[in-house]
């Protein structure tokens, strides 16, 4: 399917921080703002809007030795999401977020007078998304309409393209301002709050 990509953009870390918290904010963040999985919204509970959004969950342990020790992490989501609109049966968005952690350790550290368990490491997420067309690949299958797909994305509806590349990109932005937010770095436009302090992230 045809695909206008997004610049990627990416979020780096290196400090004490709470993976599990953070995945789980992220997780409910995008359950909030509609994204789902590849088979679909196939429910009305969260866990089954994203009950298949994580593709790759991979983990490999080094010596003290070497690299510094610790664990390094490779996780993998894809989700999608339609635009609201005349166009939603024709348009999708598309977005990748690639997690890659190294020299992760686990830690216990004092934290408003209790001790908590953290990690310790470097973190980058990536961000990449695009707007897909034909989606479904009914123009593409159809006889007549798959002679037309170009004229009819690059002449009647490249402003509608173009208009939700832009939505897509606010969205994209505003996710790595909420994910730089948690982490306790700067960013340059408001974003929500954390529902806990934000250094250690969310507490029972």
């Amino acid at each position: 399917m045809p695909e206008y990509k997004i610049p990627e953009t990416k979020v780096k870390y290196k400090d004490v921080f709470n993976l599990k918290n953070l995945y789980v904010m992220m997780h409910e963040y995008l359950v909030e703002e509609k994204w789902f999985g590849k088979s679909g919204p196939t429910g009305t509970q969260p866990g089954a809007m994203h009950s298949d959004i994580e593709t790759l969950y991979l983990e490999k342990y080094h010596q003290k030795g070497l690299h510094g020790g610790g664990k390094e992490m490779w996780v993998y989501w894809r989700l999608f999401k339609k635009p609201e609109g005349r166009y939603s049966g024709y348009l999708r968005y598309r977005l990748n977020i690639d997690f890659h952690g190294v020299y992760l350790q686990d830690r216990e550290i004092m934290h408003q007078g209790k001790k908590i368990k953290v990690q310790w490491g470097e973190m980058e997420i990536f961000f990449n998304g695009a707007v897909q067309t034909d989606y479904n690949g009914k123009w593409k299958k159809h006889p007549f309409l798959k002679h037309w797909q170009d004229i009819y994305e690059g002449r009647i509806i490249s402003q509608d393209i173009d208009k939700n590349e832009k939505m897509l990109w606010r969205e994209i932005y505003k996710l790595t301002g909420v994910v730089k937010r948690y982490l306790d770095m700067r960013v340059f436009m408001p974003t929500p709050e954390p529902f806990t302090p934000k250094l250690y992230g969310m507490e029972t």
